[in-house]
């Protein structure tokens, strides 16, 4: 077929929604202009300095100029041009492959490229059959493969087939599905049960068994509980939890060493072929900072692997706890979720007193002596013992959160106050609102994803008032109502001239968020976040520093070690163009350095994975002639839960196929790739879905009208004026 070198493709549907007079007003104008320009009395004769018209070119003329102008006019009527648009989707198979170290823990190393090989393959069948295939890998969490020439890798930590299927299931959902091929060891030692506690989508899951299913002689510690933290002169437990396979009859000893010496030892006989042992011991912490402990188990005859046989733990010792002490005029349920956020931290004893109920008032008396940080939950204007809580409380000089979340409170807030906080006094209204994190806020950092949480929990019930904050307060959060972001602060830190720090916050429903975060994340963790985070900086020493930078003090083998850090000027204003140089030191004293880059928030660096250990960082910067530091510790704690050298259980496959309505292919190396589509084929191959979609466009949008009328008056102008003139 030959293509005209101008073609225009013609719609079919229209839709013109124009009253009777106005195409009467079109076509009539189009019809007028053309016979007064070519019509019988024109006169184009008499003014002709060129060759004229004879009469049928008079006429086509005419009918050239009412075409262009018909067009334009047709165009004004604003007509909608209906288009349907067809998309097919071909059925669809999702391979997800388990990508943990286990599966590959006892094989050759050429068994990899052998893997690889055989998922092309699979994936190569299937798209013969006419589906289309999307490949996912998943050890910690659900990675997509995408590229062809991209392939599977065994590397992974742990394994948390729920944590995957979660992050799958929006994925696919509402799509044409045919079903999921799962390729497993069956070792799954993160997450639900993928039996009972993993929610499959509904689909049929296809499952094929990978690792290695022969038993072998072996003895590893499977994990170890422990407290991160301990205190000086006291005794901490340990539990070590030691998995035998093959070791039917033996007897097996571990030591605890501390700084080279054996502080504890206990011995035990295995009487299964496969057997789980609890060995607990009571240690004493003997000196304060970070101590090192290695759990180490004598090694058999005949036993496969020795490198499993040993664990590092680290505990850091202190001299004693940092007291918070929670006070609330009344039992209230904010002050719960306070002290439930706090008390998974270690280093901290959070004591809870109700003023109302309070029976021996010396006890109060003395954790105010001990505290190093005080949450008053409506306690703001109130005496206690005779005397302003206000100033009881700075009379040690003590961190403060006050909570006001009364009608009480907020009335203690609308006279004169030590606080420099003054609300209006319009009336006894109250008003709900929710929360905005203040993004300039910098005192604080923030976990990723808490800012749009916030946005989503439940609304704070506080008063209808508005508050002015000191100059010396710096706003935490801002009312929200709705989708209108205000810049009304009813969240607020400040630090005082002595050096100690205070929180204000005004209404109450922490509960409620915490629970909202709870259904949102299954977890408590981002509420917990943000309220440990406000109270370590209340508990913390106030040394202002010019280069700050933190990272997390323990991290697994598996995940990324990344630092964040801030750089401030001499007037303490965030500085955008500072150098900082980080620098990590393994124990080995190997040296790995890198250039923290600008971030949303400060700088940033990432070392990636790093081998377990201990590693000292140290940050160094100019700023503004001046050499700052910054130096610290992280610790990254290898679980080997990878490296147990179990067998594989393919009866969990097994299970979940059944459970799922697919069914357990076999090992893969005693099934054909076909088997997969084959399988598939015989439970039935979705069809194509071809799905229909209306659309609308506006008629003056569609360019090829407007270039014909605009050709046609073109063809006119260049005749018009060769044959007539000027």
């Amino acid at each position: 077929m030959h293509l005209l070198p101008f073609q225009i493709s013609i719609p079919g549907d229209w839709i013109i929604e124009a009253e009777a007079w106005q195409w009467a007003a079109a076509v009539g104008m189009a019809m007028a202009i053309s016979l007064g320009l070519y019509g019988w009395n024109a006169g184009i004769q008499k003014r002709a300095t060129g060759g004229g018209f004879p009469g049928w070119g008079r006429w086509a003329m005419g009918l050239v100029r009412f075409c262009a102008l018909g067009i334009i006019g047709f165009l004004l009527l604003e007509p909608l041009i209906q288009s349907i648009e067809y998309d097919e989707e071909k059925p669809v198979t999702v391979v997800l492959i388990d990508e943990s170290m286990s599966v590959l823990a006892r094989t050759e190393g050429t068994t990899a490229d052998t893997l690889n090989a055989y998922a092309r393959a699979l994936v190569e069948d299937l798209t013969e059959r006419g589906m289309d295939v999307e490949r996912y890998g998943f050890a910690g969490d659900l990675r997509p493969i995408v590229g062809i020439d991209s392939a599977f890798r065994w590397d992974g930590a742990q394994t948390n087939l729920n944590e995957a299927i979660r992050a799958l299931a929006p994925r696919i959902e509402n799509r044409n599905v045919a079903g999921m091929v799962l390729a497993s060891d069956g070792l799954i030692n993160r997450g639900a049960s993928p039996v009972y506690g993993v929610q499959w989508p509904n689909l049929p899951v296809w499952t094929v068994g990978l690792g290695d299913t022969a038993a072998v002689r072996d003895r590893w510690i499977n994990g170890v509980n422990h407290n991160a933290v301990a205190y000086l002169g006291n005794a901490f437990p340990v539990q070590a939890f030691v998995e035998s396979q093959g070791m039917e009859g033996r007897s097996g000893q571990i030591d605890v060493l501390h700084n080279g010496k054996v502080v504890a030892s206990e011995s035990w006989e295995t009487n299964g072929n496969s057997e789980r042992t609890k060995l607990e011991f009571m240690l004493t912490a003997e000196s304060t900072g970070l101590q090192k402990y290695i759990l180490r188990i004598d090694s058999s005859a005949g036993e496969f692997d020795t490198t499993n046989n040993q664990r590092v733990i680290y505990i850091d010792v202190l001299e004693s706890r940092r007291i918070i002490a929670c006070i609330g005029a009344a039992p209230h349920p904010d002050l719960g979720a306070i002290r439930m956020a706090l008390e998974s931290l270690e280093s901290y004893d959070i004591q809870v007193f109700d003023v109302a109920s309070l029976r021996n008032p010396n006890d109060l008396t003395d954790a105010l002596n001990s505290a190093d940080v005080v949450i008053a939950h409506n306690l703001f204007g109130k005496r206690w013992g005779g005397m302003q809580w206000t100033k009881l409380l700075a009379m040690n000089d003590l961190p403060v959160w006050w909570m006001a979340a009364d009608e009480s409170t907020w009335d203690a807030l609308q006279q004169p106050n030590e606080l420099g906080v003054q609300m209006t006094t319009s009336g006894d209204l109250t008003q709900t609102h929710q929360a905005q994190l203040n993004p300039t806020f910098t005192a604080l950092e923030w976990p990723e994803g808490l800012a749009e949480a916030v946005r989503e929990w439940p609304p704070i019930l506080g008063p209808f008032e508005q508050v002015t904050w000191s100059p010396a307060w710096s706003t935490l959060a801002n009312r929200q109502f709705g989708d209108v972001e205000t810049n009304d602060a009813f969240w607020g830190l400040r630090g005082s001239s002595s050096g100690s720090k205070q929180l204000l916050c005004i209404g109450e429903g922490l509960w409620r968020w915490r629970m909202r975060s709870f259904a949102q994340t299954r977890s408590h963790d981002l509420f917990d976040t943000f309220i440990q985070r406000q109270v370590q900086f209340l508990a913390a020493e106030d040394l202002r520093k010019r280069l700050i930078v933190q990272t997390e003090k323990r991290i697994g083998a598996d995940q990324r070690m990344q630092f964040s850090g801030q750089a401030f000027d001499a007037a303490w204003t965030p500085m955008r163009d500072a150098t900082i140089e980080l620098k990590l030191t393994d124990e080995k004293d190997q040296v790995f350095t890198r250039t923290m880059l600008p971030a949303a928030r400060g700088f940033a660096a990432d070392f990636g994975r790093m081998p377990a250990g201990t590693y000292r960082w140290q940050a160094l910067s100019t700023l503004d002639g001046t050499a700052f530091d910054d130096a610290g510790m992280v610790i990254v704690e290898d679980s080997q839960i990878e490296r147990t050298h179990a067998a594989a259980d393919l009866d969990v496959l097994a299970q979940v196929a059944e459970a799922t309505g697919g069914s357990f292919l076999g090992y893969w190396k005693n099934i054909e790739a076909t088997a997969v589509g084959d399988a598939i084929a015989a439970a039935g191959i979705p069809s194509t879905i071809r799905h229909e979609q209306t659309q609308l466009q506006a008629a003056i949008d569609w360019r090829s009208w407007l270039l014909l009328a605009l050709a046609l008056l073109t063809v006119e102008w260049i005749v018009r004026r060769r044959n007539l003139g000027y």
